[in-house]
Parts: C-alpha cells; structure tokens; sequence
C-alpha cells in the first residue's frame, strides 16, 4: 500500500472512531479536516482535527491516554480530559466502547448528575457503569486527533 493511501486511511479511520457517534446523531463531520460537534469534555461540546496518526500497538502506558467512551449511536461520546485540563495528553486516546444493559433512560436515571438529558461528562459516565446501567467494552482503538470547543451556537 502507498504511503498517501495509508496516510489517508488512517486518518479516515481517525475521523470515523470519534466522529461517527456525530454523524447519527445527525451532524456533519468533513473527512480529514475539522469535524462537526464530536464529543462531551466537562458539559461542553468539542469538535475534532483529523490526523494521520495511529498509535495502536506502541506499548505506551496508560497514563499516556486521554479516554473516549464512545457509545456509537446511542449519543455523543464522552471524554475525559481537553486543552488545558490538568494532566491532558496533548489529543492521545484511547477509545473505550460503552454499551447499555438496559435502556437509554436508565443510564441517565444512573448518570445525568446534571439533569440535561445527556450524558456529556466523565463522571457521568462513570457513575453510570459504577451503578450497572453501562458496561465499558474496553479499549477499542489507540489514536491522535487534536480538539477545540465547538463555537457557541454552533451545536
């Protein structure tokens, strides 16, 4: 395979792994560049910045990692730390795959702390897996993509 094809594949797949939760909730994301509002940091919608990037299989620590909790098509996903937040790993993640053991209403009756409607927060999610309504699949995929705050009135 050609260097430019690869390059091109994997940052389509960088895209895909944090935009496509986007895209079925019915946002754009154009591929190789900046996506629509991707994921939740904090109560606050982030959009992505493609790379050509995969770290997948370089044995780095975990502390190494940002989280992703991607839940596919169920709502945005969710992660765990942004630009500025103390220990933030300059855009590395590790994406963790969430799945519902019972309905949607039941992960927000277990984590909406906030009472938006979304899960959109760390702790969120991580009350709602501690209370059983989410179970964390494990990482699913290791790589870079840089984020910046969706604009206000942008979402």
């Amino acid at each position: 395979m050609s260097h430019k094809l690869t390059r091109r594949t994997i940052r389509s797949l960088c895209v895909a792994a944090v935009a496509l939760p986007a895209l079925a909730a019915g946002t754009s994301a154009q591929a190789g560049g900046v996506s629509g509002p991707a994921f939740y940091v904090d109560h606050e919608l982030y959009r992505t910045v493609a790379t050509p990037t995969d770290l997948s299989g370089t044995g780095a620590p975990a502390q190494s990692w940002d989280t992703i909790y991607s839940f596919g098509a169920v709502q945005r996903s969710v992660a765990t730390a942004a630009p500025g937040d103390p220990g933030y790993n300059g855009g590395r993640w590790q994406v963790h795959a969430v799945s519902l053991t019972s309905t949607y209403a039941a992960v927000l009756a277990a984590g909406d702390r906030d009472g938006n409607g979304v899960l959109d927060a760390a702790d969120e999610v991580q009350a709602a897996i501690g209370a059983g309504a989410l179970v964390d699949g494990g990482v699913v995929k290791y790589f870079v993509c840089t984020v910046n705050p969706v604009p206000h009135g942008r979402a």
